[in-house]
């Protein structure tokens, strides 16, 4: 999918999905301050939003946690590792998120990395609760607290199958 296609689609979502009233300037949000291309770096990096960045890790978010609790421990791990991505991404692209805040996510996700590898429920569910009170404690850091993310009650996926059908 190339990138004016996710542009669009983030435009949409974001049309039908934040009231007007509800949103917060980019000037109210520390960590929301688009970098400033460095000389030779490509402009299309900095085309993303923190905002985009972190709807992905959302949707992440809740599939990590379907994946887990079916017992799709290979889809959980991997969507481990694209949550870490999404994180990575933010912190390289925003440098005004503190390290201590990133950091905070490091551990949570080491360790539901490690549950998914063992398809050890408990831990990772444990892992998972640490991840997401991170989320929401950087979130209030960067005077968005109104983002208050929890562990998901249905998932919004309608097409994704969580149930792990491979035989090993």
């Amino acid at each position: 999918m190339n990138l004016a296609v996710i542009r669009a689609a983030f435009a949409a979502f974001a049309a039908v999905s934040v009231p007007a009233s509800v949103t917060a300037q980019s000037d109210d949000i520390p960590f929301a301050q688009q970098p400033l291309a460095r000389p030779g770096q490509s402009t299309d990096a900095s085309l993303l939003s923190l905002g985009d960045v972190m709807t992905l890790a959302q949707m992440r978010h809740i599939k990590l946690w379907y994946a887990a609790k079916s017992g799709n421990w290979g889809l959980a791990s991997y969507s481990v590792d694209k949550i870490r991505e999404s994180l990575f991404k933010a912190a390289m692209l925003y440098v005004n998120i503190p390290v201590e805040l990133i950091k905070t996510v490091d551990a949570p996700l080491t360790s539901m990395k490690e549950a998914a590898g063992r398809k050890d429920f408990k831990a990772f569910s444990s892992a998972y609760s640490e991840l997401t009170v991170a989320c929401n404690m950087c979130h209030v850091a960067g005077n968005v607290g109104f983002i208050r993310i929890q562990t998901p009650s249905a998932s919004p996926f309608s097409d994704q199958a969580y149930v792990n059908d491979q035989k090993k």
